[in-house]
């Protein structure tokens, strides 16, 4: 009876810390309308995705889809064959400010280090378990210009935790999409990138990410 007891008790305390380690890991993207000039501008007009969880695949959001309609956040399984216990669960904060004819285009995005260092012995940002792109298209893809159709405006990427005073950015267009992957340790080569911009061409993006970012460009991408 005293054994069970105090397996039980190892059992409860390895779940809490669990859960401490999943809310420490949240991932959490803040959207501000261009009126607002600013990340610290009046956040009752701000809406939030927020995610402790890891999809298996690379999954893609579109704005005027998941703040639609009050949203208070959803699931989306993370492959074919995973129940709904197990899927990409995330909660979205002030949906009711959501305009569809807003201008998204400042982005406060948070995702720091458990451990809570901004940066590794070298002085470098370090690696986070996620990689999150932003883009001007819907369904994770890049749009053309207004000023001219031939060209596509660019895309942006973090795969870097954020650090506590610098994770605010503003971009040429309104975000109309956003796209998370999980990373593994065979990603996670050189440097992460920290709101890294790219253009039509993939070439500079490491390994297998590059394969996988050219994919998206062209417009055929796996949900």
């Amino acid at each position: 009876m005293f054994t069970s007891t105090i397996l039980r008790a190892g059992l409860g305390l390895l779940a809490s810390t669990r859960l401490v380690a999943a809310e420490s890991l949240n991932l959490t993207l803040t959207f501000y309308p261009d009126e607002d000039n600013t990340c610290s501008g009046d956040d009752s007009k701000a809406i939030s995705f927020s995610t402790s969880s890891y999809p298996l695949v690379q999954s893609c959001f579109n704005l005027d889809e998941i703040f639609a309609n009050n949203s208070t956040g959803g699931v989306r399984n993370s492959s074919s064959t995973s129940t709904s216990d197990r899927g990409l669960r995330w909660v979205i904060t002030n949906s009711e400010a959501w305009d569809p004819n807003g201008n998204y285009s400042h982005v406060k995005y948070e995702q720091l280090d458990p451990t809570g260092r901004d940066d590794d012995d070298d002085g470098e940002i370090t690696w986070s378990s996620r990689r999150v792109n932003i883009y001007n298209g819907d369904d994770c893809l890049q749009a053309s210009s207004p000023d001219d159709e031939e060209e596509l405006l660019p895309w942006f990427s973090w795969t870097c935790h954020s650090s506590e005073d610098d994770h605010c950015r503003t971009v040429p267009y309104d975000i109309k999409s956003f796209f998370i992957l999980p990373l593994d340790d065979d990603d996670m080569d050189g440097k992460c990138l920290d709101f890294a911009l790219y253009g039509a061409s993939a070439r500079s993006l490491p390994h297998t990410l590059g394969a996988l970012v050219t994919t998206m460009v062209v417009g055929f991408f796996l949900l």
